[in-house]
């Protein structure tokens, strides 16, 4: 399929960025470490399956080694590659042992697209780890 966007073609999302997923978010959480400072970040969405324009909670979940993070600030910034799809930034809030939530929704791309990035920032003591999962919804 291809399409004519703001005068760059394009290929179907996934096609066009060449980017294949690293999450599959729909069968559970994902885990990803960062490199130099040993911070696990799980990133999870829920209700499953995960449908785009739907009420979301976006939950992550970070440990640094086996202690849970509790003083972080943390965002998820949800983009799709191949197509500007506006801003949408979640910031979640610490519920309990490390974890993060935050309600959000990801829109319906206008040409069928399901391939999303969710860029995950963990932000602490003025350090700021980022992560970033690539995953198709419904």
């Amino acid at each position: 399929m291809l399409y004519l966007i703001s005068g760059f073609t394009m290929q179907d999302t996934q096609a066009a960025s060449g980017i294949k997923t690293d999450c599959a978010i729909n069968a559970g959480p994902c885990l990803k470490k960062t490199g130099t400072d040993n911070v696990q970040i799980e990133f999870d969405i829920t209700p499953k399956p995960v449908n785009m324009m739907s009420e979301l909670v976006f939950a992550v979940v970070v440990k640094q080694g086996e202690q849970p993070v509790t003083d972080a600030d943390i965002t998820v910034d949800l983009t799709m590659p191949g197509m500007f799809m506006g801003i949408n930034r979640t910031v979640l809030e610490h519920i309990k042992a490390g974890r993060y939530e935050g309600e959000g929704f990801l829109p319906a791309c206008p040409h069928g697209g399901k391939l999303w990035k969710a860029a995950v920032a963990v932000n602490r003591q003025g350090k700021v780890s980022t992560v970033s999962y690539l995953f198709e919804v419904q």
